[in-house]
């Protein structure tokens, strides 16, 4: 093999004898992606968004996610975050200002590709297979660390929700997922060595039932969000109203991104 092979077939991450994560795009099946969609106070939040960076409304527009991904080529692991609906110049997007997950290769990947801003934290999630009293929800808790809530949230699917209706829902607007990348010098005094915004543009596909409707349920959510801590103060990011709530069962596949230039 040549000098020039061997560059080519080096891993993506490190460490390179025995890489953390394979090269992308990853996929994703069976995911159940919960997401409320709310309301919170633009001036609280707008000093955790990058510079170029600005929310689109007054109330900002937000969504809180909960994922539950039990097969994923990271393996399976369950994911939170918090999007604001934003602007970067004529393009509209979600900006992801803060993300967890509990699992190493997909905190570590997201970081490094894309610039998610994910740490690890203590996650949990109540579906409704598991039967018994309140299972009629789908209820995530996030803790970091274990014992300080950041953030309960929770989805009563209601009614399954026809494609075609979901396209035309405000509350359901489908955007790209915007992220800051950030990498620092390994010199001091030297300016970041990456400083960009990177867009990605994710089509999921929706699970169908027997009868051929899309596993799409729309319904009644609720996002509280605590005191949060000075490492994670996801306290700016409280809801002050609830607009809607929705989950899905669907397959996906997460690419590289673009990156988006700054006005």
């Amino acid at each position: 093999m040549s000098s020039r092979d061997q560059r080519v077939s080096l891993p993506v991450s490190m460490p390179i004898a025995a890489p953390l994560y394979p090269p992308p795009p990853y996929e994703f099946r069976a995911a159940r992606q919960t997401w409320v969609v709310y309301e919170a106070d633009a001036a609280g939040l707008a000093a955790y968004l990058p510079a170029g960076v600005e929310p689109d409304s007054d109330p900002a527009t937000c969504a809180a996610w909960a994922c539950h991904y039990p097969t994923s080529t990271f393996g399976p692991y369950l994911e939170a975050y918090l999007v604001v609906r934003v602007r970067v110049g004529e393009e509209r997007f979600w900006y992801q200002p803060v993300i967890v997950t509990d699992a190493e290769a997909p905190m570590a990947a997201g970081r490094e590709l894309w610039g998610y801003g994910k740490k690890l934290a203590a996650l949990t999630w109540s579906g409704r297979d598991a039967g018994g009293p309140g299972t009629e929800q789908l209820v995530m808790t996030v803790e970091r660390p274990r014992g300080l809530r950041l953030m309960t949230m929770s989805m009563q699917p209601e009614r399954l929700l026809p494609a075609a209706e979901l396209v035309t829902l405000a509350t359901a607007e489908m955007l790209p997922t915007l992220s800051h990348r950030l990498v620092p010098a390994s010199e001091p005094g030297r300016p970041p060595v990456v400083d960009e915004l990177v867009a990605v543009d994710v089509r999921a596909r929706t699970h169908r039932g027997a009868d051929g409707r899309p596993e799409l349920w729309r319904g009644r959510g609720a996002v509280e969000i605590g005191a949060g801590s000075a490492a994670d103060p996801w306290h700016v990011f409280r809801p002050v109203r609830v607009l809607d709530a929705f989950t899905a069962v669907t397959d996906f596949t997460l690419p590289l991104g673009r990156v988006v230039p700054r006005p």
